[in-house]
């Protein structure tokens, strides 16, 4: 009897220590369950309007029993529909938070620049000239490629590399950080994307934010 216990508890143990299966996994897995459980009821159908025809019965109503397969199927072929609808927007949903995550992760990366290009031109005409020239270099395409597979830290401090400015990505990043703060453009809890590596303090006495830089 102990033993037997203690294969339960080990069994039970192992089962919720079991990782969940995917949501896609799932959801596929459901679908599945509704075509076939609708196969089995048109199997059913098909043998009720045997028997009916070919074999009929004494007091066996195959017509009540088609009525209520008929009904039934339908039921389950709604549920399959609506089922399959929920899936499609999970993944429209899905694709929509990864192409904001991406859009974020881009716009960190070049407000990072764009911060280094203000802060160390010595004129307007200087920081217009250079942030059109990033402009331009961010949409190169084995630089959109560097920017997308790298993560926010690594790609500000390669392109400040390349293009010759102070790689002082933390303070880049705060003023970015803080841009976006300014006009309202923030990640949501979901974006795996932010913060990616957080940054320091702030230095103490930063009482205005930084103007935004010049895009382009």
């Amino acid at each position: 009897m102990f033993m037997i216990c203690s294969m339960d508890k080990a069994q039970t143990a192992q089962t919720s220590e079991a990782p969940a299966a995917p949501a896609e996994e799932r959801a596929a897995r459901h679908l599945r369950l509704l075509a076939r459980a609708a196969e089995i009821q048109m199997e059913v159908m098909e043998a009720t309007r045997t028997e009916a025809v070919k074999a009929p019965q004494p007091g066996v109503d195959c017509c009540g029993r088609l009525a209520i397969l008929a009904r039934s199927l339908r039921l389950t072929l709604l549920l399959e529909e609506a089922f399959a609808g929920r899936c499609d927007e999970r993944r429209k949903a899905a694709a929509k938070r990864e192409a904001a995550q991406e859009e974020c992760h881009d716009l960190r990366v070049k407000l990072a620049i764009l911060a280094a290009v203000h802060e160390t031109s010595e004129t307007d005409e200087e920081s217009h000239r250079r942030a059109k020239e990033v402009c331009e270099g961010l949409e190169r395409p084995e630089v959109a490629e560097l920017v997308k597979a790298s993560r926010v830290p690594v790609a500000v401090e390669a392109l400040c590399r390349r293009w010759g400015y102070p790689p002082q990505v933390e303070r880049w990043l705060v003023m970015a950080d803080e841009i976006m703060e300014t006009v309202g453009f923030v990640p949501s809890e979901d974006d795996e994307h932010w913060p990616e590596d957080p940054p320091g303090p702030r230095p103490a006495g930063r009482g205005r934010k930084p103007r935004a830089p010049d895009t382009g």
